[in-house]
């Protein structure tokens, strides 16, 4: 086992290579060229690069990316944007705006904001990111300011939108993101009805969502579908037969699916810890949705749901399968009664698991009594026969050496018989140090357990493991 790790550093002994005299390729592109080039540019790179370049130096007259968003907008005050932005306007003189992408304040000047939106509207604009966040009240959209064709992508963050029932655009619309807003059932079933090239919808910290129901038959292209954290939600009913990718944060009781969803191959739940027992029983419901999603990211909450239960006085496990599950991305949260059962019981049933992440964070296994008089004995008894064929690649983060974790590691390292990385990384908050003997005793029990000859076992003080799970931890 290698000891604790950080980015290791290189030592090159080579010579010194020569320098070779720079060529400038853009020299002798005509001038046109160059400024087809610099219109695809972010608008702050354009402007940085006429300050290098007087002969780009009015390049921005034609860009086609006009993003002022939040990067830009830091360390200028409102006025400066403003003056900033009427000059953009005033003075472009390109035929097309590809995206237009705004933080502002809008308090007090609404009326401007709304003129440069028009504007970009009718230089044929595709996408439209616009965040009002740092207003006091939402900013009102009308529906004939974006109710046109040429919209693709259209993002935005504490808005009021108002659509007619049948709108006479937005039939190109492919992404629809409302962040921070209120999003009622009509102005869903709106959008559904009418954007017929939609692929991704997005509902992120939104108000006035009840009863969602997102039925799209007529969506032929309907592939992502994300609900984070919508606070009045009180069901959500799924009849997506083209979503592959999904994402839930909220409580497993609210969630349905109306149908087969045989194209779902991403799915990431997040669930607080459950408040009834009926939300156990959904999260069983939810589990035969899953048959084929290759890629899982779920909370401890979720395997606490599928854990052995009482049965007429009889402990009784959930039986499944999940064959086509590749990875799972298992995040432990602090107040869950997860244990390694649990965990062991849950990867047992994806026979095709190829890499297993484990975020244990502030975690630690509560293994009281019913894990020392109960589940520990299951535990053991269960692991006998187990073999993981095709894992090869296991990370626990937020490793304290804790027996229970050990335990996990114990089992890993036993039955993965092909497997080829473990990589155990320590807690930021908590500096772990081993003296030579312990080094020794771990090393040891490590290469004892280890089923897989070639199996690399690495301790890492920060994760600069080159393995990485294929959701990222922060989603939205």
């Amino acid at each position: 086992m290698a000891g604790p790790s950080s980015q290791p550093q290189k030592l090159s002994l080579s010579p010194a290579p020569k320098r070779f005299k720079r060529n400038h390729p853009q020299r002798d592109l005509p001038y046109d060229v160059v400024e087809k080039i610099f219109s695809f540019l972010p608008i702050k790179k354009v402007v940085q690069l006429g300050t290098v370049s007087k002969r780009f130096r009015n390049s921005w007259f034609i860009n086609r990316k006009l993003h002022f968003d939040e990067d830009f907008a830091k360390g200028r005050g409102r006025e400066e944007i403003m003056w900033i932005l009427n000059s953009v306007f005033r003075h472009h003189l390109g035929s097309k705006i590809d995206s237009f992408r705004l933080y502002f304040n809008h308090d007090g000047m609404e009326s401007k904001a709304e003129s440069w939106i028009r504007k970009s509207v009718k230089k044929g604009v595709e996408e439209f990111d616009l965040d009002f966040r740092q207003g006091k009240k939402p900013f009102q959209i009308v529906s004939d300011l974006i109710d046109v064709e040429s919209i693709r992508v259209l993002k935005l963050s504490f808005c009021e939108l108002h659509l007619p029932l049948k709108p006479k655009g937005l039939c190109s619309l492919n992404t629809l993101v409302l962040r921070k807003m209120p999003a009622s059932e009509g102005l869903i079933q709106t959008v559904l009805a009418n954007c017929l090239l939609l692929e991704n919808l997005e509902l992120l910290h939104c108000s006035k969502v009840f009863h969602l129901k997102i039925s799209t038959g007529k969506l032929k292209r309907f592939r992502e579908l994300k609900v984070v954290e919508c606070t009045d939600l009180s069901s959500i009913h799924i009849a997506a037969p083209t979503l592959r990718s999904f994402f839930y944060h909220g409580y497993f009781s609210k969630l349905g699916f109306n149908g087969s969803l045989p194209q779902l191959k991403d799915v990431i739940l997040c669930c607080p810890p459950a408040r009834s027992c009926l939300e156990m029983v959904r999260t069983r419901n939810l589990l035969l949705n899953l048959v084929h999603v290759a890629c899982l990211t779920v909370t401890s909450t979720f395997l606490e749901g599928l854990s052995q239960k009482y049965e007429k006085g009889d402990l009784r496990a959930m039986q499944f399968s999940l064959e086509n599950m590749k990875e799972l991305h298992l995040i432990m949260d602090a107040t869950s009664f997860c244990n390694p059962h649990d965990i062991s019981s849950f990867i047992r049933n994806c026979p095709c698991i190829e890499k297993v992440f484990i975020d244990l964070n502030n975690f630690s296994f509560g293994c009281g009594y019913y894990w020392e008089f109960r589940a520990k004995k299951k535990f053991q008894e269960d692991s006998q026969p187990l073999k993981f064929e095709f894992l090869k690649y296991v990370k626990l983060k937020g490793f304290k050496f804790e027996r229970p974790e050990l335990e996990l590691v114990r089992l890993f390292l036993e039955k993965a018989i092909i497997l080829e990385n473990l990589a155990l990384i320590t807690p930021k908050s908590r500096h772990m140090q081993f003296g030579y003997v312990d080094a020794q005793v771990y090393k040891h029990c490590f290469l004892t357990w280890r089923a897989s000859p070639k199996a690399k076992i690495v301790l890492y003080e920060k994760d600069s493991s080159s393995i990485v799970p294929k959701h990222l931890k922060t989603w939205c």
